[in-house]
């Protein structure tokens, strides 16, 4: 019977900082010294009132009645006297563990976990997750915090584009995937106004997250964030393809390029392998009116919808990465940026309206270009 021990105290705790530990870890059980039997059962009924339904398990050298009703009255139902007998340690484990779904059922884990997928180096999806993941933490402000995290490994700029001055990273993290807490949390991440951020840190060329560490970090962040963003690389690492399969929705950044559209059709082929095709949302960056491949082109090549459409604005972003800002609300990009966040916190619903609008916007390009090898349009 497998069981993690997510903290070991050896202290009993003041009620603010047993909280703080119920609501970072998530414990399905609660295991306490009879040590001193008094602050035990209090520890318990704290427990119980932070984290309704969660199991408690008392263990100590004395059953001695006072010592387990002082317990039970606190909620305890199961005991274990040392020296520990694994039959009837197995048993108490087996019993806690059937009833532990009850502890489950009042943890807040955050569903909201969006991929930000490039179809290949240099369209902007870091860019874009960067600005978006500013934009939604200030929507979202009210409800919780947003983290944004940065797993392009060895190409990261998560950091670099906001200017953040630390030492930790992803990587700090998956090292203490098992043991993260809130007091830890805090030294590992870096603000950026209502944003948390996790850059990617020093290149690490070799080096590979467990995915028992990537569904420990999840979970951490599902409790302590209202909505988690991740940047990846594009090149489907194993850990990037765990990620992938853990989010709500993938966007998928291409822009308006045949290289850019051909890798993108490549790694849709791959993401439909993995039954991860109904995640994927296409947004089509930098787009502008003299495009030769126009929208419904795009959708025709990927055989998908486009979700989103962001605007081209090369001198906002320089000047935005030049001050470590994100671009301006106000710019055509800002807008439409934020019009993404608004339709990923509604559920992600199509953008299709909006898009229909911007796409008339657009010079259509002339007949006989077309995305098709072989296949010229008519003469104009």
């Amino acid at each position: 019977m497998p069981v993690v021990i997510l903290r070991l105290v050896e202290y009993y705790p003041s009620e603010a900082e047993l909280a703080r530990m119920l609501r970072t870890t998530g414990p399905q059980a609660l295991v306490l010294s009879s040590e001193d039997a008094r602050a035990a059962a209090g520890v318990a009924r704290q427990a119980e009132a932070h984290a309704p339904g969660i199991q408690l398990l008392g263990i100590g050298w004395s059953n001695s009645p006072e010592v387990l009703l002082e317990l039970m009255r606190a909620g305890v139902r199961e005991f274990l006297q040392a020296p520990f007998d694994p039959q009837a340690v197995e048993a108490a484990l087996h019993r806690l563990l059937n009833a532990a779904p009850r502890a489950q059922a009042g943890a807040e884990l955050s569903e909201e976990v969006y991929s930000f997928l490039p179809c290949k180096a240099g369209v902007g999806a870091t860019t874009i997750a960067v600005n978006l993941s500013v934009v939604l933490s200030e929507l979202r402000k009210e409800k919780g915090k947003v983290l944004l995290a940065d797993f392009d490994l060895n190409s990261g700029l998560c950091g670099f584009l906001l200017k953040l001055q630390t030492t930790h990273s992803v990587v700090d993290a998956a090292n203490h995937a098992f043991s993260l807490d809130e007091s830890l949390w805090r030294q590992l991440s870096s603000p950026a106004g209502e944003l948390d951020v996790l850059p990617s840190g020093k290149l690490a060329p070799g080096w590979r997250i467990d995915p028992a560490q990537i569904r420990s970090m999840l979970d951490f962040w599902r409790r302590y964030y209202s909505v988690i963003c991740l940047d990846h690389s594009g090149n489907l690492e194993k850990y990037s393809i765990e990620l992938l399969h853990e989010s709500r929705c993938i966007l998928l950044v291409c822009t308006a390029e045949l290289p850019a559209l051909h890798l993108a059709r490549e790694r849709l082929a791959l993401l439909r392998t993995l039954e991860l095709e109904s995640k994927v949302r296409i947004v089509l960056n930098r787009a502008t009116r003299k495009d030769v491949i126009r929208p419904e082109e795009v959708e025709k090549l990927l055989g998908l919808p486009i979700y989103a459409i962001l605007p081209n604005d090369y001198k906002g972003v320089h000047r935005a990465i030049a001050l470590g800002k994100t671009v301006e609300t106000g710019s055509e990009l800002g807008k439409r940026l934020r019009q993404l966040a608004e339709s990923l916190l509604n559920g992600g619903e199509s953008q299709a309206p909006e898009r229909r609008r911007f796409v008339e916007y657009f010079t259509l390009a002339p007949a006989r270009y077309t995305l098709m090898p072989g296949k010229e349009g008519p003469a104009s």
